[in-house]
């Protein structure tokens, strides 16, 4: 396989500061990287980061076929991107080690610090997986990989697609919120929410997530949605979506998603066009205080909320951060 490197210098990162950045490659024969893990989140990438010079191939699923695929793949593979971190090996990574895969991303997001952190209490950190390049979804989540010892780095890999003509926000006031299971209701904020909505019972609160056969008590106030392929219709028919998770995945899809429809956010996260809170009083203060706006008809479109996803978290922009940062790998 023959690669021809072109670099070019980039004057627009944080702060002002220049450095030389490698580029779309030149080469005969594209780069191939294998993403493995999370299966919601490996079968994006290939749509978003497969072309002429990248052949990107998702190998989360677990079929016989496919296990046979990917034994031949991380023998020849310039890359294995593996959505999801972890301090022991299991079969994959074991895999990985055992054919020679010479470039591997571990990459960190959810309860993977959780786990991680419960096995430490047990075991050491392996240190072939202590020597792989780490990279994290969020900030906080890199500050807390390397507080277990390991190098970690935090890159922006969260991404949505755009909403071109954002509906106004409905003439109804009503909260969004998230829950995909019962069991991990203290992980999601789930009593944080029901707290909430028992605070402010004139307000419409919608929980979405959770899938046939689980069940939640909730107050009147509170409609329970089943998870959906297609929340849009949920998004547009929402004025707020709150998110006072205990601990998240990095910067989520959900939060990013209802900001591109122009939704007001509130977030345990710093996000770009989100509000932060810290607690449900805090909450329940914003949300008091976007319903009066709301009331008044002073209530627009989180504009700042559009402006960021187009910014930050747009495919293209993202599809750009990865090339560079995995061909910078692919290169040393």
């Amino acid at each position: 396989m023959s690669h021809t490197l072109a670099v070019h210098t980039v004057d627009n990162l944080p702060g002002g500061e220049a450095r030389a950045r490698r580029i779309t490659p030149r080469h005969e024969t594209p780069y191939r990287v294998v993403v493995h893990g999370l299966r919601h989140f490996c079968e994006k990438l290939p749509g978003l980061l497969t072309n002429d010079a990248w052949d990107v191939r998702d190998r989360s699923r677990h079929s016989p076929a496919e296990l046979a695929q990917l034994v031949r793949e991380l023998r020849n593979c310039d890359l294995i991107f593996s959505w999801g971190g972890r301090l022991d090996m299991g079969p994959f990574l074991w895999a990985a080690k055992s054919l020679g895969t010479p470039k591997i991303v571990i990459f960190w997001c959810g309860s993977d610090v959780l786990r991680a952190r419960t096995l430490l209490s047990t075991r050491q950190i392996d240190p072939w997986i202590a020597r792989q390049i780490h990279w994290a979804a969020s900030p906080i989540l890199a500050e807390e990989v390397r507080s277990m010892e390991i190098d970690c780095e935090f890159v922006q890999a969260s991404f949505v697609e755009a909403v071109r003509d954002p509906k106004p926000l409905p003439g109804d006031f009503s909260v969004l919120a998230f829950l995909p299971r019962v069991d991990a209701a203290e992980i999601y904020g789930g009593d944080r929410v029901l707290n909430i909505a028992k605070a402010l019972p004139s307000v419409r609160f919608k929980l979405i997530g959770l899938h046939p056969g689980q069940e939640i008590q909730v107050p009147p106030n509170v409609s329970v949605h089943q998870w959906t392929a297609d929340p849009r219709p949920l998004y547009e028919d929402s004025t707020v979506l709150l998110r006072p998770v205990r601990h998240d995945a990095g910067i989520s899809f959900m939060v990013l998603e209802a900001l591109s429809h122009g939704r007001h956010v509130l977030y345990t996260y710093p996000v770009p066009g989100g509000i932060q809170i810290g607690s449900v009083e805090e909450a329940v203060k914003q949300i008091e205080h976007l319903r009066v706006l709301h009331d008044s008809g002073s209530l627009p479109l989180n504009c700042e909320g559009i402006k960021a996803v187009k910014q930050t978290y747009s495919r293209d922009v993202v599809r750009q951060e990865l090339h560079t940062r995995w061909e910078e790998i692919i290169c040393s």
